[in-house]
C-alpha cells in the first residue's frame, strides 16, 4: 500500500438495467454497488486500487499451501481468507489460521489463529506455545526496525499483525506474489512450529529450544518477513 487512495460520495445517473444488473452481480460477489462499479471502473482504467491490490494478494496465496495439509476458503472480503491445518494429536483437533488484509493503516493486515478443541489440557498447550512463540519471534525479529512484533493472545488463540513486507536487507515491497508467497510462508512456518511443539509436549524444554532454533535458521533463507 505504497500509496493511500481516498473515497468520496458522487451522484452518478445510470439506466436502470444497468443497476439491477451490478446489484445481481454485487450479490454474487459478496460485495456492494458502490465497491463492484468501483473495481469495474479501476480494471477499465488500468488502476490498482487497495481493494485490487488485495484480490491479487488472496488469488495468488492459495498456491503457496500444500492441499494435502491445509484446506482455503476464501472468506467473505475480498482480502480474507481462511485456512485450516489438522493437527496430529490427542482428539484430532483443527488449527485455524484466518487471513485479513487491511486497505490501509501501518499494517498489511492481521493473522487470527485459533484452536478448535474444548480439551482444556491441549487448550493449555496451546496457550502455552502461543506465549513461546511470540516471546521468541521477538528476539529473532528486533534487529529489524521497520518490523514489530504484535501479538495478542488470548487464551488458546491469538492475533498477530502483519507488517509491510520487507526484504532480509530492509528494502520494501509491493510485488503482489512476493508479499502472498510471504503471508503463506510465514502460516507455513507457524503451522510447522505448532506441531514441534505438541510432537515433543512431553519435553518442554527440547520443544522451545526447537522452535527457537527453526527460528534462527529461518532467518537465513526467508525472502520477506512480515
Amino acid at each position: 500500500w505504497s500509496s493511500k487512495m481516498s473515497k468520496s460520495v458522487y451522484s452518478l445517473v445510470l439506466t436502470d438495467e444497468i443497476v439491477r444488473a451490478i446489484d445481481a452481480m454485487a450479490y454474487r460477489m459478496d460485495t456492494s454497488r458502490s465497491a463492484l462499479i468501483d473495481r469495474i471502473l479501476a480494471e477499465r482504467l488500468s488502476m490498482q486500487t487497495p481493494e485490487i491490490r488485495m484480490r491479487n494478494i488472496m488469488e495468488n496465496i492459495s498456491s503457496f499451501f500444500d492441499e494435502e495439509i491445509f484446506r482455503l476458503q476464501s472468506a467473505a472480503s475480498e482480502g480474507g481468507m481462511l485456512i485450516k491445518s489438522p493437527l496430529p494429536y490427542k482428539y484430532k483437533p483443527t488449527i485455524r489460521y484466518s487471513v485479513e488484509l487491511l486497505r490501509e493503516g501501518k499494517y498489511l493486515g492481521r493473522l487470527k489463529v485459533s484452536f478448535r478443541t474444548q480439551n482444556a489440557s491441549l487448550m493449555q498447550l496451546m496457550n502455552i506455545f502461543l506465549n513461546c512463540f511470540a516471546s521468541i519471534e521477538n528476539r529473532c525479529l528486533m534487529k529489524y526496525d521497520d518490523l514489530d512484533v504484535v501479538m495478542q493472545i488470548d487464551n488458546d488463540k491469538m492475533c498477530r499483525m502483519l507488517n509491510m513486507p520487507i526484504l532480509r536487507d530492509g528494502r520494501k515491497i509491493n510485488d503482489a506474489n512476493l508479499i502472498a508467497e510471504a503471508i503463506a510462508d510465514y502460516v507455513n512456518f507457524l503451522d510447522r512450529m505448532i506441531k514441534l511443539f505438541f510432537e515433543n509436549a512431553d519435553n518442554r524444554k527440547r520443544a522451545v529450544t526447537l522452535i527457537e532454533d527453526a527460528c534462527k535458521e529461518r532467518l537465513k533463507t526467508v525472502k520477506v518477513l512480515v
